[in-house]
């Protein structure tokens, strides 16, 4: 269970870091397991190197990462910050290459309650291809300084503040394998440096709604998400109550399922 200063820390900053969530023999199965499904994905056909290589659903392709978003260390996060009732949005996985430029949600009432569940499989630093955040960003606003930030601009002559997106100021979150990594969507977020194939996976909660204009803003998301808020029927069939539990509302709504 998370702290309530570890609660205070994500709410106040937009993310919290969780030293050695896991142990170094899952962190193995999970880059075992994250290789498999990429090389499926592929065809068998190698990695290049050349672009980035984005998959979702994710976790629901494999075994262990398939329990993953029931784990208890990661379940709870998601009961800690939105109550017992939160919906699974989407699972992904990421073979980065280059940087990723900075983004983020804009801001508004629910800010504080995006939360996604970061995993790194290798160690990452601020020259490597760490998480970067721009703490509070997630609460900036109206009006949004940062936003000339939200929407990934990657023109290599973008000057957002007149310094190079890498030099503006931020915290880089270094770290280890076992380590987790959760931050809020509305938090503003990007990666510089790194070898090309840096493995960095993710599962992302979302709050029930309780009024009209939270289904509301949900509805818009799933009309802009091809994967996201699509619940994969391998959950909905789960053996597993919570894993039913996170995706029995995007089947009550009639959302599209997905086959994985």
């Amino acid at each position: 269970m998370l702290t309530s200063g570890q609660i205070a820390h994500f709410e106040t900053f937009g993310f919290v870091v969780l030293r050695q969530h896991f142990t170094s023999e899952e962190i193995a199965i999970m880059k075992r397991e994250s290789d498999e499904i990429f090389d499926e994905v592929r065809g068998g056909k190698p990695f290049t190197g050349e672009k980035w290589e984005p998959i979702q659903p994710f976790f629901e392709r494999r075994p262990f990462l398939s329990r993953v978003p029931e784990d208890d260390r990661i379940y709870n996060i998601g009961v800690d910050l939105l109550g017992p009732d939160f919906i699974l949005e989407v699972t992904e996985g990421n073979l980065h290459v280059g940087d990723t430029p900075w983004h983020g949600d804009p801001p508004d009432e629910d800010s504080v309650r995006r939360p996604k569940i970061t995993f790194y499989t290798e160690p990452v630093t601020r020259e490597t291809g760490c998480l970067r955040v721009i703490p509070g960003s997630h609460r900036n606003g109206p009006p949004d300084a940062y936003a000339s930030l939200r929407d990934r601009n990657d023109d290599p002559d973008f000057r957002p503040f007149g310094v190079a997106p890498s030099e503006v100021l931020s915290y880089a979150i270094e770290s280890q394998p076992g380590d987790v990594v959760v931050f809020n969507e509305h938090t503003l977020h990007a990666a510089f440096g790194g070898k090309p194939g840096r493995h960095q996976h993710a599962v992302s909660f979302l709050p029930n709604p309780k009024t009209d204009a939270e289904m509301a803003r949900i509805r818009d998301l799933y009309g802009i998400y091809n994967y996201g808020l699509h619940p994969s029927e391998s959950y909905i069939n789960s053996d597993s109550p919570r894993l039913r539990r996170m995706v029995s509302k995007l089947v009550e709504w009639g959302f599209e399922t997905s086959k994985v």
